[in-house]
């Protein structure tokens, strides 16, 4: 089993392991957790299998940087969080989370997100962004309740897609 990057009051996060791959393909499989990412939702696991290489490698993007499988205390995987520098924003990191289904309203992911925060904090990262569809109700709290300030919609971060709702935080 891998590493673990924080732990949180009821959560573990670590790096994805192929171990993961049957329970992203499940979380990811779902219409409604894809509702808002822009993303289609995968048609085979093997998608998933050769998407978790590459979600590994985002720890070799920086410090506090890492692309992580949420799980429950006891190992059971319900999410994913993580930190990684943005594409043509100089200094600027994003941080986004997804949940299953199953565990939406439980306080996971304001839980989650506060400590990958803070992991991204103690290692150096100044500035962390949350890019949110506009209509995502559930993610905007989120991003409000770990003390992200709404600076407006922005197609900046990518001119070809519709504006996302951006929410920003600064290092302490």
């Amino acid at each position: 089993m891998s590493t673990t990057v924080l732990r949180t009051e009821r959560l573990l996060v670590r790096p994805f392991d192929p171990v993961d791959a049957a329970d992203a393909f499940a979380m990811w499989s779902d219409p409604e957790v894809c509702r808002f990412t822009g993303d289609e939702p995968p048609t085979d696991i093997a998608i998933i299998v050769g998407d978790i290489p590459r979600w590994q490698a985002v720890a070799d993007r920086g410090p506090g940087c890492g692309f992580w499988a949420v799980t429950t205390h006891d190992g059971v995987f319900v999410g994913d969080v993580y930190v990684r520098p943005l594409n043509g924003a100089a200094g600027e990191h994003e941080i986004g989370w997804h949940f299953a289904r199953p565990y939406w309203g439980r306080g996971y992911a304001g839980e989650v997100a506060l400590g990958a925060m803070d992991h991204a904090w103690r290692n150096g990262v100044h500035r962390l962004v949350a890019l949110v569809h506009p209509d995502h109700v559930a993610s905007r709290r989120v991003a409000e309740k770990i003390g992200m300030t709404f600076e407006g919609l922005s197609d900046r971060y990518d001119a070809d897609e519709p504006p996302v709702a951006v929410f920003a935080a600064e290092r302490p």
